[in-house]
């Protein structure tokens, strides 16, 4: 087993970044965070945080077992963070449903239940149109019906974030607001950092940059195959009731939260690193409210946020040592379930980082080392 490493180096104070630190933090290592903006100042802090743990790139092969894991360890997580910090990130369980409105995507969802309903961390099912309306009145009755999943998680990404960070403070982690410009590094052992007017030493970096990691390419030799991917939310103020679940179609959501606000979103834009809110996105999130649940239009819009999510080429997370270094590691590329995976994404990172024996089931997918064998 390698040494462990006394002292190490975070780039990024997104929640991987962040949940990261606290973890390894607790088994007594020294932790510096570096930053360049602000904790969760990019798409950690402006997620829509319900966690969709049967659905997406990935799932059921090869990542369900992965993602059913970092699923079942946030309600615990949330207790402890929320005891150590004093924030509250407003973890709650609730129910998701999932519309669809022609034969063919109706098919295919009750094809996924084969395996999805069976899965005992949820109650997964289909409701036709009646039961969805039953469920959420607002429900456009042109719906066929939906995929109800009932013990979905949601959290506020924010105030999640803000916890991980506290937490890690209170357990010594330090955090710097510097734009890190490259790394110090000696036959292939990376020994810290550089950064506008400094750079610090330590034992061992990881690299969770979020989409920015791509900019690390350079510095370390590797290249490394995340962009970034354009999402737009609106959130609006919505007269009566809040929403009784939420309600998903396509790649689109509308929820109420705990700020009494009605989340809606979101756009898939390559757009590059550009974070500037636009019409046609709002257009586009309001077209795709409006056909889950068209008596939304007297929803006055209060807020519109965008923020870039780091998306790999493969479209799977990235999380181990970087090819060719003994001590320089990456946790980014989650993309849309940057939420969801903190999880596994973070513990995963803590036991690799530590030499521990992988406490989190299918890490081996998500090796770095995919990208040089592929």
């Amino acid at each position: 087993m390698p040494n462990k490493p006394k002292d190490v180096i975070i780039v990024g104070a997104g929640i991987v970044g962040c949940l990261t630190g606290y973890l390894l933090a607790k088994e007594g290592v020294q932790v510096t965070i570096i930053e360049k903006d602000s904790v969760a100042s990019h798409a950690s802090g402006f997620a829509f945080g319900e966690m969709g743990a049967l659905e997406g790139t990935g799932i059921p092969d090869p990542l369900l077992d992965f993602s059913l894991w970092s699923n079942r360890k946030h309600k615990p997580l949330y207790e402890e963070l929320n005891e150590i910090s004093g924030i509250d990130s407003h973890f709650r369980i609730g129910d998701r449903l999932t519309l669809s409105f022609d034969d063919s995507s109706a098919e295919h969802a009750k094809r996924n239940l084969e395996w999805q309903s069976p899965i005992p961390d949820f109650d997964t099912y289909w409701v036709d149109s009646k039961q969805a309306r039953d469920i959420e009145p607002r429900v456009n009755p042109e719906a066929l019906g939906g995929v109800l999943v009932k013990g979905a998680g949601s959290t506020e990404p924010y105030r999640y974030t803000l916890a991980a960070a506290q937490a890690g403070e209170k357990m010594g982690v330090t955090m710097i607001l510097r734009n890190v410009t490259g790394l110090i590094s000696s036959h292939g052992v990376c020994t810290g950092v550089k950064f506008d007017g400094g750079e610090l030493n330590s034992e061992s970096v990881v690299l969770a940059m979020g989409p920015w990691a791509n900019v690390a390419s350079e510095w370390c030799k590797f290249e490394i195959p995340i962009s970034p991917l354009k999402g737009q939310i609106l959130r609006l103020n919505l007269p009566g009731d809040p929403l009784k679940c939420s309600i998903h179609y396509g790649g689109s959501y509308v929820g109420s939260k705990p700020d009494g606000l009605v989340w809606a979103g979101t756009t898939e834009e390559e757009a590059g690193f550009d974070e500037h809110i636009t019409p046609e996105g709002r257009n586009k999130v309001m077209e795709d409210l409006l056909q889950m649940a068209p008596s939304l239009n007297v929803s006055e819009l209060v807020h519109q946020t965008a923020c870039l999510r780091p998306v790999s080429s493969d479209g799977l997370p990235v999380i181990g040592k970087v090819p060719g270094w003994d001590n320089l590691y990456l946790g980014t590329g989650a993309g849309r379930k940057g939420i969801l995976w903190s999880t596994g994404m973070s513990y995963g990172l803590k036991d690799i980082i530590l030499g521990n024996p992988a406490e989190v089931p299918g890490l081996a997918f998500l090796d770095p080392i995919r990208f040089v064998t592929a």
